[in-house]
This record gives C-alpha cells, structure tokens and sequence, in this order.
C-alpha cells in the first residue's frame, strides 16, 4: 500500500479525535460568556423562571441571602430572573425565554436576553437556594424531600466527578493527538495511539454518562418539585449533542486506529512478477548465455590441451 496508503489509514482517525477535541472544548464553553449568544445557549439544564416572577405565593416569601448579581429586592423579597442556564463551570441568566424549550411558561417571552454569566468555578454546582437567595425554611417548604437529597447528591459527588473527568478526558485526548503523530510513520506508533484512545474513551464516556444522568435525573427533580409554583426546567439539547458527538467520535477513532496496527505497514510491496522470478532461479546453477555474434551459428566446441571436451566452469566429470 506504500506510504500514502499508510497516511490515509491516519489521517481518518486523527481527523476524528480532532474533531472529538473540539466538541469537548465547546461543552467548556458552555455557559462562560454573557457577550456571546451562542456560547451562552450552550447549557446542560435551564430553568424559566418567568411565571414564578407573577406568582404571589413565592414573592411574597421573605428572602434573607440575596446573591443574585442583578436581583435588586424590594424589602427582602424574592425577584427571579427570567431564565437560569446551567453550565459546566458556571450559570447564565437573564431576560427573555429560549424558543428551543419544549414547554413555555404562561407569559413568557420568545426574546432571550443574557444578562451575565457567573465566574467559572472548578466544581460548580447550582444552588437555587442560594442563588434565589431563600432561607432554610423557605427552602424546606419549596424542595421536598428527594429534592433535597438530589441537590445533596449533585453538589457533594456528581459535580465534582463530572468537572474532574471532563478535565481529563480533554487531556487525555489532547496527547492522544499528540501520540498519533508518530503512527504516520510505524503501526508501533498507532498501537500507543489506540491505547491513548481507549484510556480517553473510558473517561469521556464516563464523563458523558454522569453528566446525563445527572442533569436529566436533576431536571426532573426540579420540576416535580417546582413545576407548581410556574418553574419549569428543560434540558439543553445543544450541549448534549456535543457531548456525544465527542464521544461517538472518540469511539470511531479508536477502531481506526486499532485498523491502523495490523494494516497500512507503509512498506511498498514488490511486483508478483519479480518474485515469481527469482523463485524459478536456483542457486549456484550455471545458465550459459549465448554472444551477440553467435546468434543463427552453431559453434563447435574445440578441443583445448588435448582434453577430450573444452573445459567449462562448474561442470564436473562424473
């Protein structure tokens, strides 16, 4: 196949653990800047907040620890922004709905308006009561019980493991690139590059395993929880389609660069006829080649020394 055959063997799965990279890097990206509409509609979960801004029952609620950055409250009670996105690393939140949601709160609007986006933080994990600003009472009277347990579970463990494989999946699949450069030229290479590949499709699909489960699991939570009081929580389809186009490709690269260890060797092979050739030529055989002077004459042998027959090399007498 030669070294061309060889190139196109690695080409194909370093285009795809390239193309893996980047989709890790745009779920990073998600949630991170409020200038940017499309990197601030890149989210794991959003809840729309609009309906609850109407609903007496909750603004009524006293609020004791107001953080939001843009909630100004009127004697301690509680303003919602209209939607809170929820990213890796942090939140965006804002004015507006997203037209992408598959149920729309009464009176809520189509325009999406970032207002800001939090600080990035390493394990983040969203806290409507604090970000909400609401006491421990008031908390304890709108999260019930398995909600309770779920923001415990998702702030203590979920969140810290999600970050922590997300962060090493990325690198892993940065030296997996890395390493595949040295599999254009042997198949020793691609053998390190194909167990680069399986150590970051291990953690990838970990990362994207726990990820889903925890934001569809949490996203459910919530809205059984708070779907009464006009707060709805969707999931973010952008974001999970990144993710497992990350993943899918990180799997099909995988199998490419396995194909790439046994096939592609980069050698060019020898034309069947001159092999055929060389196998009818027996060694140490002498082939008595005629001159150009001797074509359409039979020379006779002439007698040399007074030997019987001339004297010819590598013929013995019996």
């Amino acid at each position: 196949m030669g070294k061309a055959g060889r190139f196109v063997c690695v080409f194909i799965p370093m285009v795809l653990t390239i193309a893996s990279l980047i989709f890790q890097i745009m779920v990073g990206l998600g949630g991170t800047n409020a200038n940017n509409s499309y990197l601030s509609n890149i989210y794991f979960l959003q809840a729309n907040t609009t309906a609850a801004a109407h609903n007496s029952s909750l603004i009524n609620m006293p609020a004791n620890n107001q953080t939001d950055p843009l909630d100004k409250t009127a004697s301690g009670k509680i303003i919602f922004e209209n939607f809170y996105a929820i990213g890796l690393w942090g939140y965006c939140a804002g004015s507006g709905a997203n037209t992408t949601s598959s149920v729309l709160a009464v009176g809520q609007s189509t325009a999406r308006s970032v207002d800001f986006c939090t600080a990035k933080q390493l394990h983040f994990a969203f806290d409507p009561a604090t970000v909400w600003g609401l006491n421990s009472t008031m908390a304890n009277n709108l999260f019930d019980k398995d909600l309770q347990n779920t923001l415990t579970w998702y702030a203590q463990t979920a969140s810290k493991w999600i970050s922590t494989l997300y962060i090493i999946a990325v690198v892993a699949t940065a030296v997996e690139i890395l390493i595949g450069i040295g599999g254009l030229f042997s198949r020793l290479g691609s053998l390190f590059t194909t167990l680069a590949s399986v150590v970051t499709s291990i953690f990838l699909w970990s990362f994207a395993i726990l990820a889903t489960a925890t934001y569809v699991g949490l996203g459910g939570a919530f809205n059984v929880a708070l779907k009464q009081y006009g707060i709805t929580f969707y999931i973010g389809t952008t974001m999970f389609i990144y993710m497992w186009l990350a993943v899918a490709c990180s799997l099909v690269s995988g199998i490419f660069w396995a194909f790439s260890c046994c096939c592609c060797s980069g050698r060019s092979r020898e034309p069947a006829y001159n092999k055929a050739a060389m196998a009818e030529r027996t060694p140490y055989t002498y082939e008595r080649v005629d001159g150009p002077y001797a074509q359409n004459h039979a020379a006779p042998l002439n007698n040399v020394g007074g030997r019987p027959t001339a004297y010819e090399p590598f013929r013995h007498g019996n």
